[in-house]
């Protein structure tokens, strides 16, 4: 008897979700006059669609102030928003932060969530904390994830701290040629007491204390954060600097620090020296002094700079 012959047959079928990517960039100008604000005071950015919904982005500068985020009162919070009529949709989102200078973005926090009736909100309650956590933060060393070594003193930070605050750690530290593996980073031509200043400076926005800054020693502590400042893009620091060494100005140490002004593009410190040697009536101290030496081998550019505002400068004889 012939055996009775089975057919088979094969069959598939294909599950292709709709999908859709989608960037948008809220920027804060003028962040410093938001930072005070009430607790669940937040940012708002406008409205954009991505795959059939709006959907916003809130930002708490001084925390969302719900009750599952209590105890992160000093950290800033983020959230991506589900407008309109509640429907269950999936995203995918990644918050990231971009240096203003380098155009370098960074990932913050990312998320796979289903948002529905149930919950309209997602993201981050205790995103980072703010400047006054942060030097506790400095000080604890927890969390740190980078190590750098001054001459023969180590050094521990956070990796996304310095690359908020300075351009040039976010190039180094996330930037296409950076090392994602680097642990360690040894810095050159800088001394530790003032990398350390630097690190304060970044997490506490301040200066460190200095007992007398009409000391010769803090004076010079002064001008290296400045470079310091300079070399790692920290605008708000290099002004202060440049502020506290503006109101230090005498005959001794005015052309130095003319030199370190020029050199390092600080107009206003710079305008600020060429004015006091022309109005100081011992100007023929300056010229002696052995800072104006090496003015002139350093600038020499500068030199014509303050003879030809000296001869814009009106002068009055009086005869008795």
């Amino acid at each position: 008897m012939a055996q009775t012959e089975r057919l088979t047959r094969k069959t598939m079928s294909r599950c292709n979700p709709e999908t859709e990517r989608c960037t948008h960039i809220l920027e804060i100008a003028g962040y410093s006059l938001h930072k005070n604000v009430n607790p669940s005071c937040y940012i708002e950015s406008a409205a954009f669609a991505v795959g059939g919904h709006e959907w916003c982005i809130r930002f708490y500068p001084n925390g969302d102030g719900w009750e599952d985020t209590e105890g992160f009162e000093d950290s800033v919070s983020i959230y991506l928003v589900l407008m309109g009529e509640a429907t269950e949709v999936r995203a995918l989102f990644d918050f990231r932060m971009v240096g203003a200078a380098t155009g370098v973005s960074t990932s913050v926090h990312a998320e796979d969530r289903v948002f529905s009736s149930d919950c309209l909100t997602w993201g981050a309650g205790n995103l980072m904390q703010k400047m006054d956590d942060l030097g506790e933060l400095l000080d604890s060393e927890v969390g740190a994830d980078v190590m750098f070594t001054v001459k023969s003193e180590v050094f521990h930070a956070h990796k996304i701290v310095l690359a908020m605050r300075s351009p040039v750690f976010m190039a180094e530290l996330y930037g296409p040629m950076s090392d994602k593996e680097m642990k360690t980073i040894t810095i050159e031509d800088m001394q530790p007491s003032v990398f350390k200043a630097l690190l304060h400076f970044i997490y506490k926005d301040s200066l460190p204390l200095m007992d007398d800054l009409d000391t010769f020693e803090d004076e010079e502590m002064v001008k290296h954060l400045l470079v310091a400042a300079d070399r790692y893009g920290i605008d708000r620091m290099k002004v202060m600097c440049e502020s506290i060494l503006g109101k230090r100005l005498c005959i001794g140490s005015v052309a130095s620090t003319l030199a370190l002004a020029d050199q390092h593009h600080c107009i206003q410190l710079k305008d600020a020296c060429i004015e006091f040697i022309n109005s100081s009536n011992r100007s023929g101290d300056v010229f002696a002094s052995q800072g104006y030496a090496h003015l002139k081998r350093a600038c020499p550019a500068v030199i014509v700079e303050i003879w030809e505002k000296s001869a814009k400068t009106p002068r009055f004889i009086l005869d008795t």
